[in-house]
């Protein structure tokens, strides 16, 4: 497999199936967040980056495995962040921010459990913007999907991990239409290597 079809094969794990990980069940990402009480008294040792946070335990193990962070504005005490260690080993494996009125505005997900994170999204008034993804790991994102009004409109990415983007790919109403790659390293589709989503000849 070359890397362009590596690129575009891999499939990343989503935020919403990761959190589903989280409880093994069908418990939704409101409900794991808050289904388990508080830890008890003591338990507050939590992984790297969670000091602050108020720890539940969703598994009922005696250890903590999400974390809300609050802030105060105005008086009032507002949710900006949470962490969830999704397979139970420690560490934070996604982390879920919000802005000032209270939605969802990124999330990271750290897809392979080395404590680092893969999978970033964007999110403005409820709806994915655009979604950064480190597809060999190596901890530099190589692919980069911009989305508009929820929907996939176009990818670029780095199929030679060289940190220039080489590869591209055009949706109209979330469906590929064509593919373009950069042979020449000029930094820009070659115009005559366009191809529909069959693989045929495009413009």
């Amino acid at each position: 497999m070359n890397t362009v079809t590596s690129l575009r094969s891999r499939r990343p794990l989503s935020i919403a199936r990761a959190l589903h990980l989280l409880t093994a069940g069908a418990l939704t990402l409101g409900l794991a967040a808050c289904a388990g009480g508080p830890d008890a008294a003591g338990d507050n040792q939590g992984p790297a980056g969670t000091e602050g946070g108020k720890p539940f335990d969703v598994n009922g193990d005696g250890i903590s495995d999400v974390w809300k962070f609050f802030a105060e504005r105005d008086g009032k005490s507002l949710l900006v962040k949470k962490a969830f260690d999704i397979n139970f080993d420690g560490k934070v494996d996604v982390w879920r921010h919000y802005d000032a009125n209270g939605q969802l505005s990124r999330d990271e997900l750290d897809m392979d459990f080395d404590g680092r994170i893969d999978v970033t999204t964007w999110y403005e008034g409820g709806k994915v913007t655009r979604k950064e993804v480190d597809v060999d790991f190596d901890a530099k994102p190589d692919l980069f999907k911009y989305f508009s009004d929820d929907v996939l409109a176009r990818v670029e990415g780095d199929s030679d991990g060289d940190g220039r983007i080489d590869y591209w790919e055009e949706y109209q109403a979330g469906r590929l239409t064509r593919i373009g790659t950069d042979d020449d390293g000029d930094g820009k589709p070659d115009p005559d290597k366009w191809q529909d989503a069959a693989g045929s000849a495009a413009r």
